[in-house]
C-alpha cells in the first residue's frame, strides 16, 4: 500500500531525467546553428536539413511508438530505443563530417522518438484523472529544462572551453547513468502487466477508427500548426543574431529564457486545466497571447532592449506549453485500446509538419534574404490554429470513463 503512493512519483522522476536528457540532444543542432553553419560550411538551407533530419524520421516513427506500446509494451520500448539513441549521441560526439551528422541525426531521431508517447502511456495507467494532466505537465516541464541546458549550455561551453563537444560528451554519460534508472525502476502500470497485445488486424483497425473519429480533427489540426511555431524557436538564435544584432551569448541567452518558461508553463497548463475541469478555455486563451508574443517578437526592431526580448522569449514559451494539454485531451477522446494509436498520429503529424518546414524556411532565408516571408507565414499559422480552437474544438474533460 505504501509503495502505491510514493512509487509512481519515482516513476515520474526518472522518466522526467530521461526526457530532460533526450530534449538536450534533440535541441543540440538548433542551438549549435551557428557554430555548426562556420565549422561545416553550410548555408541555412542545409542547415536546415540537419536539424529536420532528426523530427523527421521522429514524426514518421510516432505510430510504430504506439504499436510498440501494445506489442512489448512502454518499459521495454522505452529502453530498447533508449540503447539506440546513445549509439546516435556519440556518433554525433565524434563527428567532423556533414554526412556522419546526418547519420547521428537519423539514429538519434529513431532512438529518440518512442519515449514521450510510451512515458505518456505509463503516467495515464499510474495517475488518476484528477492529477494526469498536471503529471503530464511536470514530464513536459522536464523536457524545457533539457532545451535550456541546451541553448545555454553550448554557447557557454563554447566561450568558457573554446568547444562544445566537452559539454554533450558530459550529458552522453549522463544519459547511460539514466538508463540503468530506467532498467531497475520503470514498470508498465500498477498490476505490473506487460500491456502486450497482438500485433495483428486489430491495431490497422484501431487506427482506422482513430481516423474516423471527428473529435480529433481540431486538435489534431491545431496541434500541428501549434508544433509548427515551433519553428520559430529552433531557429531563434539565428534570427537574433541576424536580424535584432545580438551576439551569440545573448541569442543564447534569450533563447533559453524561452526554455526555462516551458518548465512553469507546462506544469501551469497541467493544473490550470485541472482545476478548472476544462481543456477547451486554457487552449482558447493561451493560443490567443501565443499569437500576441509571437507578432511582438519579429516586430520588435534591432536596438530593443534585450529585457523586452527576453520578456518577449519567455511570454512566447510559456503560452507554447499548451502543448502539454493536446496529449490529455487524447486519452479522454478515444477508448483505452486506441490512446496509443491516438497519441502517436497527433505527436507524428506535428513533428512531420515540423520536419518539413525547418528547411523550408532556411530556403526561403536564402531565397528572400530575409526572415519576413518566412516569418509571416508562421502568423498565419498562428491565427488559423486559434480560429480552430474557438470554432471547432469541444470541451473533453473526464472523456471516456475508465476509473
Amino acid at each position: 500500500m505504501e509503495r502505491k503512493y510514493w512509487f509512481p512519483l519515482l516513476i515520474l522522476s526518472t522518466m522526467c531525467f530521461t526526457y530532460f536528457i533526450t530534449e538536450f540532444f534533440i535541441t543540440a543542432t538548433s542551438a549549435l546553428t551557428p557554430v555548426l553553419i562556420v565549422e561545416l560550411g553550410i548555408n541555412k538551407g542545409t542547415m536546415g536539413l540537419v536539424i529536420s533530419a532528426l523530427f523527421l524520421i521522429y514524426g514518421l516513427m510516432q505510430i510504430p511508438a504506439g504499436i510498440f506500446t501494445d506489442i512489448i509494451g512502454p518499459r521495454k520500448t522505452i529502453l530498447s530505443f533508449t540503447a539506440l539513441t546513445t549509439v546516435g549521441v556519440f556518433l554525433f560526439w565524434v563527428s567532423h563530417r556533414l554526412e556522419l551528422l546526418f547519420a547521428a541525426q537519423f539514429i538519434i531521431g529513431v532512438g529518440c522518438s518512442v519515449f514521450y508517447i510510451n512515458a505518456v502511456s505509463i503516467i495515464s495507467k499510474w495517475f488518476k484523472a484528477n492529477r494526469r494532466a498536471t503529471a503530464i505537465g511536470v514530464l513536459g516541464a522536464a523536457s524545457n529544462i533539457g532545451i535550456f541546458a541546451s541553448y545555454m549550455g553550448f554557447p557557454l561551453a563554447d566561450k568558457t572551453f573554446g568547444g562544445w563537444r566537452n559539454l554533450y560528451f558530459l550529458v552522453a554519460v549522463i544519459l547511460v547513468v539514466n538508463y540503468a534508472m530506467n532498467f531497475l525502476i520503470l514498470r508498465n502500470d500498477p498490476n505490473e502487466t506487460g500491456m502486450v497485445h497482438e500485433p495483428s488486424k486489430k491495431l490497422l483497425g484501431s487506427l482506422r477508427d482513430v481516423l474516423k473519429d471527428r473529435r480529433i480533427y481540431p486538435f489534431l489540426i491545431g496541434y500541428v500548426m501549434l508544433i509548427l511555431g515551433m519553428v520559430f524557436n529552433t531557429w531563434m538564435p539565428q534570427i537574433l543574431i541576424d536580424t535584432k544584432g545580438f551576439s551569440y551569448i545573448d541569442a543564447g541567452v534569450i533563447a533559453s529564457v524561452g526554455s526555462i518558461a516551458g518548465i512553469p508553463g507546462c506544469i501551469a497548463m497541467g493544473i490550470i486545466s485541472d482545476r478548472l475541469r476544462k481543456r477547451k478555455l486554457p487552449l482558447v486563451l493561451f493560443s490567443t497571447l501565443y499569437v500576441v508574443a509571437l507578432v511582438s517578437f519579429i516586430l520588435a526592431p534591432p536596438g530593443t532592449p534585450l529585457a523586452l526580448f527576453l520578456i518577449l522569449s519567455f511570454s512566447l514559451s510559456f503560452c507554447v506549453s499548451i502543448w502539454v494539454l493536446f496529449f490529455s485531451i487524447i486519452p479522454e477522446i478515444l477508448s483505452l485500446e486506441k490512446v496509443s494509436i491516438g497519441l502517436g498520429l497527433v505527436n507524428g503529424m506535428g513533428i512531420i509538419a515540423m520536419s518539413i518546414f525547418t528547411p523550408i524556411y532556411g530556403i526561403l532565408i536564402d531565397v528572400t534574404g530575409g526572415y519576413s516571408f518566412s516569418n509571416l507565414v508562421l502568423i498565419i499559422v498562428a491565427l488559423m490554429m486559434t480560429g480552430i480552437l474557438v470554432l471547432f474544438a469541444s470541451e473533453t474533460y473526464g472523456g471516456v470513463k475508465r476509473e
